[in-house]
């Protein structure tokens, strides 16, 4: 897993870097989780957690006295008390963060701030972890983070994972099998794929929804990747868009 595990930090640094988003820039989104569970669950994997991300560049402040406005005003919109908020500051940087727990959801907020030519770039984060159970609940907070934005002419930028688990050790070619249902199901096109003894991983487009990354000319916003676990006759299976932002 060491070798996959970096290959997803690899991700990670292509998204800062080299590759850039989209139409995610020009219109609010609605959340793409209920179409990547159902096509999950539909390749008989059953699904474990759902992850989203939504981060927003709010631009530069000018002090850590409007840092502190910043993380009070939107911890308000999100009805996240301030007293919880911690802060931390280091390496120039300025983060107030706080995790609580509404209807079963794991709920993190972030804002950081990063010292620039004597001001701060500055950016809220917030992260959510549930189960099928309470993808309701989460996309209702999605939904109310991404209109309170949207009202201060924001939209952020959102990433989705889910996990599941087949309850059968799969060879590769069963793996590949799997995730071509999945791309089939959201009706994508493939295009590149990684694979080893015990993990594939296929990266590709689909048009059922808008953002998407954009490497070398081309459109992505759909990685699958199944992982078969050494320890147990299950074979893991995450789903993502744009990609995988969590170790598979």
């Amino acid at each position: 897993m060491g070798k996959w595990s970096g290959f997803v930090m690899l991700a990670l640094v292509v998204i800062l870097g080299a590759i850039y988003w989209m139409p995610a820039q020009a219109k609010e989104e609605k959340p793409v989780a209920a179409k990547l569970l159902r096509a999950l669950e539909e390749s008989g994997a059953a699904g474990e957690t759902i992850q989203v991300r939504a981060r927003t560049a709010m631009g530069l402040v000018e002090s850590p006295d409007e840092v502190k406005r910043l993380a009070e005003r939107w911890a308000k919109q999100l009805e996240i008390p301030f007293s919880h908020v911690e802060i931390s500051r280091k390496h120039q940087m300025i983060v107030y963060q706080s995790e609580t727990q509404k209807e079963g959801v794991q709920l993190r907020y972030e804002v950081s701030a990063v010292s620039k030519n004597g001001s701060f770039d500055t950016y809220v984060v917030l992260h959510l972890t549930g189960s099928p159970q309470t993808l309701l609940y989460m996309e209702e907070m999605q939904e109310t983070f991404a209109k309170a934005l949207k009202k201060a002419n924001f939209i952020p930028q959102i990433s989705t994972c889910i996990r599941g688990m087949y309850n059968d050790k799969m060879s590769v070619d069963q793996q590949e099998g799997r995730i071509l249902s999945i791309f089939r199901t959201l009706q994508a096109t493939e295009l590149e794929r990684l694979q080893d003894e015990t993990v594939v991983s296929i990266s590709g487009h689909t048009r059922m929804w808008e953002p998407f990354l954009a490497l070398n000319g081309q459109k992505m916003n759909l990685q699958v990747a199944t992982h078969r676990d050494s320890d147990s006759e299950k074979t893991w299976i995450t789903v993502g868009t744009p990609i995988i932002t969590v170790e598979y």
